[in-house]
């Protein structure tokens, strides 16, 4: 899990608001993948938009999931096993037997 230290930005004075940033952080990080690919509800997506825009290093970690995410996709999009490799691999499979106990 990333970790971050406090940062300006923050209302580092008032002793109880540090717990609620680490919360609203926390659950920023925690959803980032859903935030990226729009999986999240529209009031949720405002929520943590909005939380983006107020804390830096939750917008730099925002922005390297995405490149990760998009590094991921441009890397891993339709590779596909060399045709030998997938008869072998559907003949051991057809070979498998499950045993039940």
């Amino acid at each position: 899990m990333t970790e971050f230290p406090p940062t300006s930005g923050h209302d580092e004075s008032s002793a109880e608001a540090a717990p609620q940033i680490k919360a609203e952080c926390a659950e920023l990080i925690a959803m980032v993948w859903e935030f990226i690919d729009g999986e999240c509800k529209p009031e949720v997506r405002e929520k943590l938009r909005k939380h983006l825009d107020e804390c830096p290093p939750c917008e730099h970690l925002h922005e390297l999931e995405e490149r990760l995410k998009t590094l991921i996709g441009t890397k891993c999009s339709g590779e596909r096993a060399p045709e030998g490799l997938r008869e072998r691999l559907r003949l051991e499979i057809s070979r498998t037997t499950i045993i039940r106990r």
